[in-house]
């Protein structure tokens, strides 16, 4: 039986297993940047996860930005990148917070870094 599911990302993505700290920091409107785990990243946005306990709360509409990542020499320097919450999954039976944010004024130079970034992991 075939698969109904439809892919609706302008760009692929890759995927972040156990194994791999792929970390963020994030600025919101509180002023403190709050740190994330990346969970995925493609050049169109990326979508993170927090423990629940602390966690900074996050709503769709909000907007981030990227202050930094670690984790990924390849995208080290990619930063100061303003980000959209597009949607958030928040069940009070999970540990973990997770949100889905897309990128706005991401430079093309960064764009290209997690372009090449995708298509590398891809071919593992």
């Amino acid at each position: 039986m075939g698969s109904s599911f439809e892919e609706k990302r302008a760009s692929a993505r890759t995927f972040f297993n156990n194994g791999e700290k792929i970390a963020a920091a994030i600025n919101g409107t509180g002023g403190e940047p709050f740190f994330v785990d990346i969970l995925n990243i493609s050049a169109g946005g990326l979508q993170f996860s927090q423990k629940r306990q602390g966690a900074i709360t996050v709503k769709p509409g909000d907007y981030l930005t990227l202050v930094g990542l670690n984790g990924l020499a390849e995208l080290q320097d990619v930063e100061e990148v303003r980000m959209e919450v597009r949607w958030v999954i928040d069940h009070n039976f999970l540990n973990l917070i997770s949100a889905g944010c897309q990128f706005h004024d991401l430079s093309s130079r960064d764009e290209e870094k997690i372009q090449r970034l995708v298509e590398a992991r891809s071919k593992l």
